[in-house]
């Protein structure tokens, strides 16, 4: 493996704009119609392969995860390890040519992130292998952009092109919970894929929560397009073990792909089989704290001869009933309330020592 460092970044020129190119129709402006039984004799043949078990050329691939979980660091690698033929999360990749278009790192930062990964890797692409289109500062709709790649890839005979990030496409008309601009925003990067015969790269971000309590398919944020429309899709889902990934494949054309699981090992995931993959990481909600004098304060003027239920109480503490009961037993027991009844017709009221307790809090 060539481990020299060399300056192996190919800086493409400035992209030119043409409208986006259509398939050849027949007379009724669609592909034309063939019979099933012609269709089965035709010999065809999968498209290249380009990472094992994962990715083939002409498909789309996307990279899902949350805050903090190196997505473009995993792009980037990724590309690497095609555009020199190197492993990738331990996936074999078959060498081509990578197309970067990077829309939000600054130029200087991502050619250190390059450069820091081929250190880490041991890999130096050779030149020719990988081109990077810096366009920050450049973003624009889809619709513009997209042809304008179309036309600047054509002939350059790319395997990979990967978008970095995909919400930079979608200019002020496409909205990411919408399905209909999603879908029109994924059917863009089909074409790309389709007239250059590259796959198509791009990550996705989680919506918040507990994603160990969803689907690995459900975890993308915004309309659900994004889970139904990529050939493949990775996700990477925080690991109960820190800095740990559980990544899951679900794939349109190949077999099913065992989860396995990575750690950051900065400047890359590196597969780490000593780990469980089933074991994501949960996210337990703590119970906001309240001030029980607050929450008494607010029955302060309650007695044995008016007391009040807990329905009433939680509502005027803006709590839920649930919530306020759980308050209940601790001011019981420092004798702050009194209960009046059984079951339903129990009610509530302030006790002396209770109105005690407020006024000694009054003059802290």
């Amino acid at each position: 493996m060539n481990t020299s460092t060399s300056n192996t970044v190919a800086e493409a020129g400035p992209l030119l704009t043409v409208n986006a190119p259509s398939a050849t129709p027949s007379a009724s402006g669609l592909p034309s119609f063939i019979d099933a039984a012609d269709f089965l004799e035709q010999s065809l043949a999968h498209p290249p392969e380009l990472v094992q078990g994962l990715l083939h050329q002409g498909s789309k691939l996307a990279v899902g995860g949350g805050s903090k979980s190196f997505k473009t660091w995993n792009l980037l690698s990724l590309g690497i390890a095609v555009a020199s033929g190197e492993p990738w999360l331990s996936l074999a990749t078959v060498t081509g040519r990578v197309l970067f278009l990077n829309f939000e790192i600054q130029a200087p930062f991502l050619q250190e992130r390059i450069r820091a990964i081929q250190e880490a890797a041991k890999i130096s692409v050779p030149r020719g292998q990988m081109d990077i289109t810096n366009l920050r500062g450049q973003a624009t709709s889809y619709t513009e952009l997209i042809p304008r790649v179309i036309k600047q890839a054509k002939g350059r005979e790319y395997s990979l092109i990967i978008v970095d990030p995909i919400y930079k496409l979608y200019g002020a008309d496409a909205a990411e919970n919408d399905a209909a601009s999603m879908a029109n925003v994924l059917n863009a990067l089909e074409r790309l894929a389709f007239e250059t015969g590259a796959a198509v790269a791009f990550a996705a971000h989680f919506s918040k929560g507990d994603q160990s309590r969803k689907e690995s398919i459900d975890r993308i944020s915004g309309s659900g397009v994004f889970a139904r429309d990529p050939d493949s899709l990775l996700m990477f889902t925080k690991h109960e073990a820190d800095d740990a990934f559980t990544v899951e494949a679900t794939l349109r054309n190949f077999a099913p792909l065992p989860s396995f699981v990575v750690r950051w090992e900065h400047p890359m995931m590196r597969r780490d089989d000593s780990l469980d993959p089933s074991r994501l990481k949960r996210v337990v909600g703590r119970r906001k704290s309240h001030d029980p004098l607050e929450l008494l304060k607010a029955v302060e003027d309650s007695s044995g001869n008016k007391p009040v239920s807990v329905s009433e109480w939680a509502t005027a503490v803006g709590l839920a009933r649930p919530t306020l009961i759980g308050y209940l037993p601790n001011m019981r027991s420092k004798g702050w309330i009194a209960t009046i009844g059984e079951g339903n017709k129990a009610r509530q009221h302030i006790t002396l020592k209770g109105l005690q307790a407020l006024e000694q809090a009054c003059q802290k």
